[in-house]
């Protein structure tokens, strides 16, 4: 009995699934294509830090939405290498504890170039120097350049897998480097002319030097007739080791993607967007109260902010090399500024250093009216084996900042002399 129950519905699953009409999965990006996408990403989880010893999580909540219109202006590995972006809307809110922070993009930064490299997503504003915060908005939003690498390039039926290739999953992970992925594609139903699709598996990589590993369940909608695909839901567990710049963390996202087909290209894609200028790679920096502000290379990673004193951290390549500390110093009168004497008074008083020898002491020339002391010893910090550089800035309206480097000694030949390009870009007072 049970025999003659299964038996006909076998035949009919089996006659279904064989008598289903393939469907070309493919997605065929070429320059000059032009496409507006909505992107929403919600986030939840907690960060993992370390207070007195032990481990505290903190919770923490975001959201952001971007609207963009995206013209293709390069292919490689069968999706968009290169394009020019200009984003209609640009904005996230985080909530870390009980802090928020709010961002978004200034009118006069709003068009910008993405590329897919080997090192992950390099993106520039061609208007110049940007902050990290910005800088963060159009860079750590899902990648729509990798949609047409999560499809498998063929005909497929339903049922069907195909493994999603590594410059894809690199791409769509937004991972700086890919260790290894396990990402699946799978064909999971078609009509009315839409072939809907999911995307499982899990994938390991590195991001700003920490570990990070993914796992992830996806789905998408692929129009069969435009050939593109117009809708994907992506959802992933994070979880990311301590980096040299960020904090351990668990989180779980979902991103919500939309896209249509542009009628008319936006008038800020022409002329053609040119390579990026040096200042155009520079982030920018200024200080609340109008103390000072500077551009610096994007290595530079600011990781505390207080009303006195703004800390960065110089990481190479995911190495962390040094550490930055500008304080705000007192005011001097115009053309004058602190004595020697009195800076190195306040060096003495650095709370956990102990100096064992001076490598350099002296004044460094600069013009325009500045004026930099620079001292520079070995010693310990903390019981630490450690060098520090303890520098004095003023203008020649009597503002002042102290810049405090500390680093291990073996790092001193990969610094080379990237905290003085720091300092000489330092402005002083109110722009």
């Amino acid at each position: 009995m049970l025999a003659r129950c299964i038996l006909p519905v076998a035949a009919l699953v089996f006659s279904t699934t064989s008598t289903f009409a393939q469907v070309h999965l493919t997605e065929t990006p070429k320059p000059g294509d032009t496409d507006r996408f909505t992107i929403e990403l919600n986030v939840s989880g907690n960060l993992i830090v370390l207070q007195e010893g032990k481990r505290q999580e903190i919770k923490l909540t975001a959201r952001s939405r971007h609207v963009l219109a995206e013209k293709t202006l390069a292919v490689a590995d069968g999706m968009p290498s290169r394009s020019v972006r200009l984003y209609e809307d640009a904005a996230a809110s985080v909530l870390i504890g009980s802090d928020k922070d709010d961002h978004s993009l200034p009118t006069d930064r709003r068009l910008f170039v993405a590329a897919r490299t080997a090192e992950g997503l390099f993106c520039y504003c061609p208007a110049g120097p940007v902050t990290r915060e910005e800088l963060d908005l159009v860079s750590e939003h899902f990648d729509p350049h990798c949609l047409a690498g999560l499809l498998p390039g063929k005909a497929v039926g339903l049922g069907d897998t195909w493994p999603i290739s590594n410059p894809a999953a690199h791409a769509a992970c937004l991972f700086d480097g890919l260790v290894k992925h396990s990402l699946t594609g799978k064909l999971t139903a078609q009509k009315d002319g839409i072939a809907e699709f999911a995307i499982t598996g899990t994938a390991e990589g590195i991001e700003n030097g920490a570990k990070v590993n993914l796992v992830i369940e996806a789905a998408g909608k692929f129009h069969v007739e435009s050939g593109r695909v117009v809708e994907l839901v992506w959802k992933q567990t994070d979880d990311r080791e301590q980096g040299p710049a960020s904090p351990a963390s668990k989180l779980d996202a979902t991103v919500t993607l939309k896209r249509e087909k542009l009628a008319q290209e936006p008038k800020e894609f022409v002329p053609p967007v040119a390579e990026p200028t040096p200042a155009a790679t520079q982030l920018r920096f200024a200080d609340p109260k109008g103390r000072y502000q500077f551009t610096c290379p994007r290595e530079w990673h600011i990781t505390g902010q207080t009303d006195e004193h703004l800390v960065l951290r110089l990481i190479d390549h995911g190495e962390f090399l040094a550490q930055a500390t500008i304080s705000a110093w007192r005011k001097a009168d115009p053309g004058k500024h602190t004595t020697v004497e009195e800076f190195k008074k306040a060096i003495g008083e650095s709370p956990g250093w102990k100096p064992s020898r001076v490598i350099e002491d002296g004044e460094v020339p600069l013009g325009g009216g500045r004026w930099l002391y620079r001292l520079i010893a070995e010693g310990k910090l903390e019981e630490q084996p450690a060098i520090q550089v303890f520098q004095l800035l003023a203008g020649p309206q009597g503002d002042q900042v102290a810049i405090t480097l500390t680093l291990r000694p073996e790092k001193v030949k990969s610094l080379d002399s990237r905290d003085l390009h720091l300092i000489k870009a330092i402005e002083l007072g109110k722009k």
